[in-house]
C-alpha cells in the first residue's frame, strides 16, 4: 500500500484557489477509483453536498492515472481510494481539487518530479515539457 497527498492553496489574481486529496493505492486482481470518505465525516468533502468538488476529485485521480501511465509506469492492477479531500469552502475550487487529485496519484506512484503544475484561467497538471 502507498499513499499520496497533495494540498493546493495559492492566490492568483487576487482570489484563493483551494483543494487538497489524499489517496490509498493498493494492488488488486481489478483496477478501481473509488470515493472512501465517509458520510459525515466533518473535515471531508461530502457526495451530496459537495457532489461537484467530489467527482473534480475522482475525475483528478482518474486523470492523474492515466498521466502517470504515459509517463511510463504501470499503474494497471491497482486500486486508488480517495481517503481524504479537505473541504474549506472559502477558496475551494474545482480545478484545485482536480489538481490536487492529480498530483496525489502521482505522488503515490513517485512520478510528481516529471509533472508541472500551472495556472491558466484555472490549474492544470501537464508532464514536463509539454504545455
Amino acid at each position: 500500500m502507498t499513499v499520496g497527498e497533495f494540498r493546493l492553496q495559492r492566490q492568483k489574481n487576487g482570489r484563493g484557489y483551494f483543494g487538497h486529496v489524499k489517496v490509498r493505492v493498493t494492488p488488486a486482481a481489478t483496477s478501481s477509483v473509488t470515493w472512501a470518505i465517509p458520510d459525515g465525516d466533518p473535515a471531508s468533502l461530502q457526495t451530496r453536498a459537495d457532489a461537484e468538488f467530489v467527482e473534480a476529485a475522482l475525475a483528478g485521480v482518474r486523470d492523474g492515472l492515466d498521466l502517470v501511465r504515459e509517463l511510463g509506469t504501470t499503474v494497471d492492477g491497482h486500486a486508488v481510494e480517495v481517503v481524504q479531500a479537505l473541504a474549506y469552502l472559502t477558496d475551494l475550487d474545482e480545478s484545485a481539487v482536480h489538481a490536487a487529485g492529480v498530483l496525489a496519484v502521482a505522488e503515490a506512484f513517485d512520478a510528481q518530479d516529471r509533472l508541472t503544475l500551472t495556472f491558466d484561467d484555472g490549474w492544470h497538471v501537464t508532464p514536463l515539457g509539454r504545455s
